[in-house]
């Protein structure tokens, strides 16, 4: 008996070794990782996860409060994501209405940056004027601001420097390595403004008027020194009729006096569109550039610089047709 109880024993402490290690190889939960003195950040924008995540590196846990396949401006956060933020030490959203939700959950106003609040001066308000139909639904507008503000790499800029200035208070002991990847983070940015002015040449300096899918753009476009004529266009599978005659009238309301030397409409397309509506725009006379949003993460784990130098490079390209 005697026998038979140290063999019990000696297969409870092999176990409690074995259980012991696997526990030991398993990442920490978020939790575990407050518990040892890393603060949570939370943003509410794929560009702020990369931004944030870049500078801080792993002395903070960085939550993208929004589900990566959604559009924060259609979010709307629950009672769990409400706390999420709520016991962040610092909550970075974009600004320029990115966040419509923002006002329906109570947030802590004294840990929460808008990392646009640097350039309010520069927002491009959607005028309420602007109407359209989305098929059944009859006609409606889409008034606030145009939120796509990384688009434009000097907008882009600003919002890595705001993050890395709230980073370094929140981590004064990793102030000088945050220094050095905002400066390494800012020199890919900026170099991204020699194609704007690449671009600007091969339009041989022409104000164009080009079209989208959505007033997204507009950041971009006014960078390069061009209108642009926008619809509103749903990520739907197919166009509806009407998008389709919406097409085909803003097409036939530009002249070749504003267009392109060619009299091309080029055309910014959200590259999450089909196929088919790809081809719908082509089919019209449509010079097709698609446009990557950066709303959702890349399938390659592109860094955010290279994704807006990939949407000037085929910009420049359509140009250069």
């Amino acid at each position: 008996m005697f026998s038979s109880l140290r063999f019990q024993l000696s297969i409870l402490i092999l176990l409690s070794v074995v259980i012991g290690c696997t526990q030991s190889d398993l990442p920490p939960s978020p939790a575990a990782a407050a518990s040892k003195g890393v603060p949570r950040i939370v943003v509410t924008s794929q560009p702020l996860l990369q931004m944030t995540q870049a500078i801080v590196g792993d002395a903070a846990d960085v939550v993208l409060v929004v589900p990566a396949d959604t559009s924060s401006p259609a979010w709307s956060p629950t009672g769990d994501d409400a706390k999420t933020m709520q016991q962040a030490r610092l909550i970075f959203i974009n600004g320029a209405g990115y966040e419509p939700w923002k006002d329906r959950v109570s947030l802590p106003g004294s840990r929460m940056r808008d990392t646009a609040a640097g350039y309010y001066d520069q927002l491009i308000r959607i005028p309420d004027a602007v109407k359209h139909q989305h098929g059944p639904e009859g006609p409606h507008s889409h008034p606030g601001t145009v939120w796509a503000t990384w688009l434009d790499p000097e907008l882009c800029a600003a919002q890595l420097h705001h993050v890395s200035v709230h980073c370094r208070r929140l981590l004064p002991e990793r102030k000088l390595s945050i220094e050095a990847t905002e400066a390494g983070l800012s020199v890919e940015l900026n170099s991204l403004n020699v194609m704007i002015d690449s671009i600007r040449t091969a339009a041989n300096g022409e104000a164009l008027v080009v079209f989208s899918d959505a007033p997204h753009y507009q950041y971009l476009t006014r960078r390069l020194g061009w209108t642009l004529s926008y619809l509103h266009w749903d990520l739907g599978d197919t166009l509806t009729a009407a998008n389709r005659t919406e097409l085909l009238d803003a097409f036939k309301s530009n002249k070749s006096g504003t267009l392109t030397q060619s009299n091309r409409h080029i055309f910014l397309l959200d590259s999450r569109h089909s196929a088919d509506t790809e081809g719908f725009v082509r089919k019209s006379g449509g010079t097709v550039v698609r446009i990557d949003l950066c709303e959702t993460a890349s399938p390659e784990s592109t860094p955010l610089a290279d994704r807006l130098k990939q949407n000037l490079q085929r910009i420049r390209d359509a140009i250069a047709e």
